[in-house]
This record gives C-alpha cells, sequence and structure tokens, in this order.
C-alpha cells in the first residue's frame, strides 16, 4: 500500500508542476524533454523506486533476492543489498558531470530553434 501512496505522491507533484507552468511565470527549460534520456534521472529514479521498494515490501525484495541464481548472488553480497537504491541515485548525481554527446546535440538544436 505504501508504494501506491509513493506513485500518487509523485503523479501529483507533475499535476502541480504542470499547472504551475500553465498557470504562473514559472518556465521549464527548453531542453525538458531531454532530460527523461539523461543517466542521471533513470539512475536517480530507479534507485530511489528501489529504495521505496525495500522498504514498503522488504519481503518481496528477499524472495526476488531468493530466486536470483547463486551465481549472481556470489558476485554481490548480502549486506551491500541496502545500499543498492541509495547507490544508483548517488550514481545519478555523479551521472550529471557526465556529457552525453547525443542529447547536448539535440540540446544544442532546441536552443537555436528557441533564439530565433
Amino acid at each position: 500500500m505504501t508504494f501506491v501512496i509513493w506513485i500518487l505522491i509523485i503523479l501529483s507533484v507533475v499535476v502541480v508542476a504542470l499547472a504551475a507552468r500553465k498557470y504562473t511565470s514559472v518556465e521549464f527549460v527548453a531542453h525538458a524533454k531531454l532530460l527523461f534520456k539523461a543517466w542521471s534521472v533513470w539512475l536517480a529514479s530507479i534507485g530511489a523506486t528501489l529504495s521505496v521498494f525495500l522498504m514498503s515490501a522488504p519481503d518481496v525484495m528477499l524472495s526476488a533476492w531468493s530466486s536470483l541464481p547463486d551465481e549472481i548472488k556470489n558476485l554481490i553480497p548480502p549486506q551491500w543489498l541496502t545500499y543498492i537504491g541509495p547507490g544508483l541515485v548517488m550514481l545519478g548525481v555523479v551521472s550529471q558531470f557526465i556529457r552525453q554527446k547525443k542529447l547536448l546535440e539535440q540540446k544544442e538544436r532546441m536552443d537555436g530553434q528557441h533564439e530565433h
């Protein structure tokens, strides 16, 4: 049930952001659509989702861990499992400093269109 509440909170934030954009002077950056392709957004989103899911349904995560082949379980020490979600969020922050050339090219094209 906690996961459903988490999803509802996220949807509420999105609705409020879109309403703020429409009814106030708040503007999104021109390349906002490209952010969904950025590594940082994906890593942070997956990490946050895993962390919330682990907190709300630890039995499901343990069941999923138990169903993995031994070869994979031997690669990751069990005590590290709780750090996977926060680690992905941290990698998301670090990956913001890595230039994704294709996204940069698309952003520059979008910025060029908005200047004219």
